[in-house]
């Protein structure tokens, strides 16, 4: 049986430009922002009631602040994978990069980088290959399995393992250094009551002392993204009723159903059932689920020159193969996930997009692709992981209108420089890789991505 729901194009004034119209002043009311005065809004986006590279999307726990979505992708996605609460597989992990502004993905014209970064542990019981620089807070474990890594290693804690690691670059651990063997192409640092046990050391400069890693990811719970909110306006201000869409369609799916995404904003109560769900992205569209998707059958988005910035409020469990976006162009696609529990993707699949979940588990027991990046509590594999990270999204609010508050008059982090150095409290110049945000280097007085 093939039930089809059409959801018609809403051609709307902001809908004219390559624009994603998502809620914006409802939940911005509720959460206590005055969007007239907020220095963050940029009152053209606030009339328009959509913005340019991305929706408005509610940044921060208190007092929250609008942001274009664009904006906030360019800043959260900078690694390929990143976590909150480290990194376990028994199986493979390999990174890369490209930029899909220059065409497509190949594995032969695949760039260096694609860096990891990790607030917490990375433990891999498989064989481990990352184009750009790995950093850690707690410890790299690589158990008797190789560790190659084109960047630099840096970790607040130890390197144990019983195999073969080979650094690019350098290699700074605050810990014992435990390896069959090692090769360091920079400086090998660690503390000098540290025991090194290497039997096989390729390391021509050594140092001794202290070594502290910021944590690389950016998990404050002050910063991350309040999906809730959002998810919220989006059950009060939507365009289900001039598109025919009712907020239980997806419920309950069974056979194959297909959605048609016009420009628009909507939302669902949730998605389930045992049946196929294909989303087709016509327009610049932005969907908002109130509960959990947790679908037996598959889940596939189709972009066919639109975008789409899904919106998940609770838990996903995916039990069949997923196929979300295209890989040519993966920065269309952002998948949001607001639950604390799980990110379960039972059968695998493949993702062209940029993926964030900083309260959620993220489990692949089957392999799993990505062009884009991943960003979640902690990441659980037994399948095999490639990630072929998209330089794309670091200027993915390019887009967005001009805000008179860019840079701010005075900022916390490189964030909140869109990636650029925050020094003595201002926006501005970087003069090392330390004023810059992991894995950001300094080059010319810019924050730029890592070289190779």
């Amino acid at each position: 049986m093939q039930r089809t729901w059409l959801v018609s194009a809403i051609w709307l004034a902001a809908c004219g430009r390559v624009d994603v119209v998502a809620n914006l002043g409802d939940a911005a009311a509720d959460a206590g922002v005055d969007a007239a005065t907020d220095a963050s809004t940029d009152a053209s986006m606030q009339d328009a009631g959509a913005c340019r590279g991305g929706p408005l999307v509610l940044v921060g726990d208190g007092p929250p602040r609008l942001r274009c979505g664009g904006r906030v992708a360019e800043t959260t996605f900078r690694h390929a994978v990143c976590t909150c609460d480290g990194y376990v597989s028994s199986t493979g992990l390999v990174t890369d990069a490209f930029d899909s502004r220059d065409g497509a993905y190949t594995a032969a014209g695949a760039e260096g980088g694609g860096s990891v970064g990790m607030n917490g542990s990375f433990d891999a019981s498989g064989p481990i290959r990352i184009g750009g620089s790995l950093r850690a807070t707690t410890r790299v474990q690589m158990g008797s399995v190789p560790l190659d890594v084109d960047g630099s290693v840096l970790c607040s804690g130890p390197l144990l393992g019983e195999g073969d690691a080979t650094v690019g670059r350098d290699a700074h651990f605050d810990g014992d250094v435990v390896a069959r063997s090692l090769t360091v192409t920079g400086t090998l640092r660690y503390p000098a009551d540290a025991t090194l046990s290497v039997p096989t050391l390729d390391a021509p400069r050594q140092e001794r002392g202290a070594v502290v890693v910021a944590p690389p990811c950016d998990c404050d719970p002050s910063r991350l993204l309040d999906i809730d909110a959002l998810v919220d306006g989006f059950a009060r201000d939507n365009d289900n009723a001039s598109a025919g869409l009712d907020a239980d369609a997806l419920r309950d799916v069974t056979g194959t159903q297909r959605i048609e995404l016009g420009c628009g904003r909507y939302h669902v109560a949730s998605i389930g059932g045992t049946g196929d769900l294909e989303l087709v992205v016509r327009g610049p569209a932005a969907l908002g689920v109130a509960g959990d998707v947790a679908l037996g059958g598959a889940l596939r988005v189709t972009v066919e020159g639109g975008e789409l910035d899904l919106f998940v409020a609770g838990n996903v469990v995916g039990r069949a193969r997923w196929q979300l976006g295209d890989a040519d162009v993966p920065s269309r696609v952002r998948f949001y996930v607001g639950g604390e529990g799980t990110l379960d993707l039972q059968s695998g699949g493949v993702f062209a997009g940029h993926v964030y979940a900083p309260r959620a588990e993220l489990l692949t027991p089957a392999d799993v692709e990505v062009f884009g990046s991943l960003f979640a509590r902690r990441i659980v594999t037994s399948g095999p992981l490639r990630v072929h990270y998209d330089r794309a999204v670091l200027d993915l609010g390019a887009p967005c209108p001009d805000d008179p508050t860019d840079p701010p008059a005075s900022c916390a982090s490189c964030v909140d420089c869109r990636n650029q150095a925050c020094v003595d409290g201002r926006c501005g110049p970087c003069a090392d890789d330390a004023d810059c945000c992991a894995p950001l280097v300094c080059a010319g007085g810019a924050c730029v991505p890592e070289p190779f």
